[in-house]
This record gives structure tokens, sequence and C-alpha cells, in this order.
């Protein structure tokens, strides 16, 4: 793919804005988007922003980089930012003046297309499905305004203005727009009248507060009210949104361009409406383009998914030192009168050691447990297969079928099989290894039995397969030769209690944390064991060399970020994410 060069959309600027003289009240037959002729007006206009760019972009390259070198680090189901947002409501008639109702609609996309939850993901082709991403992002209205009041997160607000161009005047009140809430806090969001045939443009991060966020065209804006077919399904902020958390269109702005995700497709251009699948350009093989990512231009019916790169490049501005990471901390979504401390994710982030085998002669070409069946060739050493899950019930017995692959000359190949019953992030607890399977150089199907622990937690766990060529490979860590792959098996009719739950639970103060982080223990636990405590950035790489003395931990040192502590005394563990300030 081609290099990404910022000078050269500092010639896009020389083409200019569109202004509203020249603009008709109709929905565009197609999606049109500002955003990269607005970045290269500010690159014009600051030059200095791409040097800022380039930086913000190459800490989201080392961030995926170290997530590939440790696949499988976050679940499915973590969310690891919740952004308060607040919504501008700018209107010159009534029917521009759009209800909270379908201001909140637009907010429950959102939720479901970051967090893989839209109900139309199964139109994705089945070549796609596993590489669908999830961002763990979630948007909440804020709820405290930036002086400390409450607030609905919504701003109604009358303009004498009777259409916008992408100028960034309805980002201030002065020309006839409402001020931007502090961007360190917020997610800013105008819903007003675009002119021009634009459906919306955003700030990709760096640029200006003031001006930072989203705009959008108000008969684009959410689902029901003012909305208009074929953009009245939300996901033009969708889009949108996706540039301001750093995202670009999928075809790179070029023909046959780079969008700097290494799981999209490379195609020629924008792609409209609905295409049929597949659709190849560049040679980008029998599956062609990824039309259905939200980063094209079709309509909103036919947009599904983020890719697995996309939800890397989106988290990198969470991690440590990213460009976003001060949303991290953000009260705007906490009401006043209430704990500062952030609302807990809905499900402690379990952090799973890598496994990564040398692929290149043997590979796992089959794996097939109740509903996951999959057959497979060579995928570099290991598999992420977490978006495929089977249910197995407590006390239940269950067989897994098996099967290598070979790419020249066969080997004498070992499967072990692994599953996280009390999903504290280990295989190493008794009762984990559920399959040691004999080395064999057939091809052919294996089979074996096992059978889930009564005392198994309830929920999802990871499921994990290691076929090596050594029969003394472990669950966790390199080998020569051979290939791990990842499942989730959902376990019904378990315990109801899961380590670090409510009623054994540990709790850490305060948080977010700049100095010190004290770890309270449950009443339950033994206060003379002595705690192990682990600590893991969102990479899932761990951080050393924390002194902790009398159940508080010294942060200090930590760079600004999100974190997962992992705390054990031997007989339980718990896994609590915090935040440095």
């Amino acid at each position: 793919m081609k290099k990404l060069v910022y000078s050269f959309l500092s010639g896009l600027a020389l083409m200019g804005l569109a202004g509203p003289a020249a603009w008709a009240q109709q929905m565009p037959a197609h999606r049109q988007c500002a955003t990269m002729e607005v970045l290269a007006a500010q690159l014009a206009a600051d030059p200095s922003y791409g040097a800022r760019l380039q930086a913000i972009d190459q800490q989201a390259t080392v961030y995926a980089k170290q997530k590939a070198a440790n696949p499988g680090q976050r679940t499915s189901s973590s969310i690891i930012v919740t952004i308060p947002v607040v919504v501008h409501v700018l209107y010159n008639t009534a029917a521009q003046n759009i209800s909270d109702a379908q201001v909140q609609s637009q907010l429950d996309v959102l939720n479901a297309d970051f967090h893989r939850l839209n109900g139309d993901l199964s139109k994705v082709p089945a070549a796609f499905t596993s590489l669908i991403g999830d961002a763990g992002v979630q948007f909440v209205l804020a709820k405290r305004d930036p002086n400390g009041n409450a607030t609905t997160g919504v701003v109604h607000k009358s303009t004498t203005a009777t259409s916008f161009d992408s100028s960034d005047k309805m980002k201030f009140s002065s020309s006839g727009g409402d001020d931007a809430w502090p961007a360190a806090s917020y997610l800013n969001l105008w819903s007003c009248n675009l002119g021009g045939g634009l459906l919306g443009y955003a700030q990709f991060p760096g640029g200006a507060a003031a001006t930072d966020g989203v705009a959008i065209l108000y008969s684009a804006f959410g689902s029901g009210g003012t909305a208009v077919a074929p953009y009245n399904l939300g996901r033009t902020a969708t889009h949108e949104v996706g540039h301001w958390l750093n995202l670009r269109h999928i075809w790179g702005d070029a023909r046959c361009g780079n969008d700097q995700v290494s799981d999209t497709p490379t195609q020629q251009t924008s792609n409209y409406g609905c295409p049929t699948f597949p659709h190849v350009t560049c040679s980008n093989g029998a599956n062609g383009d990824m039309f259905m990512n939200y980063m094209d231009y079709v309509d909103d019916g036919c947009m599904q998914m983020f890719s697995s790169g996309q939800g890397d490049r989106m988290d990198a501005l969470f991690a440590t030192g990213g460009s976003r990471v001060s949303l991290l901390s953000s009260q705007g979504g906490v009401a006043p009168g209430t704990s500062p401390t952030p609302t807990p994710t809905p499900t402690p982030s379990v952090v799973y050691c890598a496994s990564q085998g040398n692929a290149a002669s043997q590979y796992i070409d089959y794996i097939k447990l109740g509903s996951i069946s999959r057959t497979s060739g060579n995928d570099g050493g290991y598999y992420d297969g977490t978006a495929l899950s089977t249910s197995v019930a407590a006390g239940s017995s269950q067989t897994i079928s098996f099967s290598a692959g070979f790419a020249s000359k066969a080997a004498t190949m070992y499967f072990d099989v692994y599953a996280d019953w009390n999903q504290n992030g280990s295989f190493g607890d008794a009762g984990e290894t559920l399959v040691v399977a004999a080395g064999s150089t057939s091809k052919a199907t294996r089979t074996a039995t096992f059978t889930v622990p009564t005392t198994a937690t309830a929920g999802s766990t990871r499921l994990r397969v290691v076929m090596s060529t050594n029969s003394a490979t472990a669950s966790c860590g390199t080998y020569s030769a051979g290939e791990t792959e990842d499942y989730t098996l959902t376990v019904t009719g378990g315990a109801a209690t899961r380590l670090g739950s409510p009623t054994d639970h540990y709790t850490i103060y305060p948080n977010p944390a700049t100095d010190v982080l004290t770890i309270e223990r449950p009443a339950s636990a033994d206060a003379s064991r002595p705690l192990r405590v682990h600590v893991y950035d969102l990479r899932g790489a761990e951080v050393a060399d924390l002194p902790l003395a009398n159940d508080q931990l010294r942060v200090s040192t930590l760079r600004q970020g999100v974190y997962l502590l992992t705390v054990s005394d031997g007989t339980t563990t718990a896994h609590q994410r915090f935040v440095k300030q």
C-alpha cells in the first residue's frame, strides 16, 4: 500500500469549501462527506497540524503492532471508554429542531455499531465475518455541563442561518452556531441544515479544540423523526465519528489507496448505493471490496461493520499516550451529586496470555465443537476466533473434533485444548486442560471428549486449541512449529458467582488515581495472605516495578491512560480497571 503523505492534502484546499449560496434544500443522491476537504483546509492554515497527525498515526501503528503481538488480549464484551456527548441542535425551521428522542436514537445507533451489536450484522458476507471488529467504545449523553451543572446533553438553539457549509460556522455562537464544549471531556455533535449536498463532516484528532467534533445534516441524524431514507439509520454519524476517532475512508482517498488499516482490502474508490457482493477492484481478490464497512460511502442500510484493525486504530487513541486519552477521566457523563468514579464496565476485562506458533508448514485446518465449525488454511500461527461461540452446559459431556494441515511434508503434531472455566484469565487451574492428544502425522479428523465441570462459572469464557510439534508446548508463549486458535464458550447452568463479583470483591480507590491506588480486600478475605498484583496496559503488556506496600500500589510513574489490575491472594482473583491521571 502507498504511504500516506499529509502534504498532498493541502492541495485540496485550493478547491475551496462549498458556500451556502449554491445550495438547494434536498437529500443528496449519493453520500458526501467533507472531512478530507476540511482537513486539507486546516493543514493549509496550520502546517504544524500535519506533524501532529503523523505523530498520532505513528502511535496508532505502534499500538496495532503491539496488539498483534498479544492477540486476544481484550474480550469482545469489554468497554474501554465511555464518551460523554453533547448534541447542539441548531434550527431555523421547526423541522430542523429535532426531538430529544431522535437524538437518543442516534446514541443508540452509535453504541450498537461501535460495539458490534447492530441488528444487521448478519448481512456481512461470510468472507468478512472473521474480520468484524469491536471498538469497545460507548457513548452517553452528558449529564454534567462544563460548569458542573446538570444537563440533558442536548442544546436546542434557534439560528438565523438558513444553512451551514463546511467552514465550521455552526461551531461558534458568533456566526449563528453554538460554541463547542471542552473537547478534552466531550464529543460535540452539531445537528444542523448542511447545504451543498453534504451529509456531514468531522475533525480528526489533533486539531483545534474550538472546532473539534462532528457536524451532521439534521435529516440524516439518528432514526425516525426527520431522518430521510436512504440516510435514516444513523450511519452518517457512525461514519463521521469514525473519522473523529482517526479512521480514514476505506479506499484511502486515492485510487487503490491506503487507509492505514491492514485488514481492510485495498479498493479503487468509494462505493455508493448498495453494491452486490463481491465487487472486485484493484485486483483485491475473490472477495473484493469491503463495501459494507462504515467508512465507505454506501447507503445506511448497506453499512454493517468496522474491521478489527479499525477497532485497534480507534482504541489507540485511549491507550497510554493516545490523543484522546483525557476522555477516560471525563466526568461529563456523571450527574452532579453522584459518585465521581466512572461507571464500571459491564464485564470485567480478562487479559489472556499470548500464544503463537510458526505455521509456515503446519497449521490447524479444522475445528468443530457444538456450533463452532471452521475449516481454514494457514492463519500465520494464531487465529482469533472469539467471535465464534458455542454453548456448553455445566456437567455435560462434549466432543471436539480437530485436524492438522500441512503445506508440504507431514510432521508429528500434538493437540492440547484448554478452557478457562473460572474466568480468571488463566488456563492453569485444575480441570482446565481438556484434551492432551498424542502425536500423529495424519491429516484425518481426530476427536476427543471432555466434561464441563459442574463448578464452571456461568457466562462467556475462552477456549484455546494449541497444535505443536512439541508435546511439551504450553497454553502460553511462542513455539517453533504449529498454530493456536482461540474461541468463545458460553457456559450455561454453571456457578453464578464469578471471582471478583460483588460478593467477593476487591475495591480500588481513588479511581482515577494520580499517585497511590489503595486495594481494599473483601470482608471474606484472609488479611494475612500476601497480595499478588499485576498491572497491564491496553496492549496486554505487563507493567513492571510498581511498589506495593500495605495494600497500596504506587502508580505515580505510570503514563496517563487506562490500565487493568489483576489482584490475587492465592484463593481469589479479581480484575479491575483503573485510570491513571
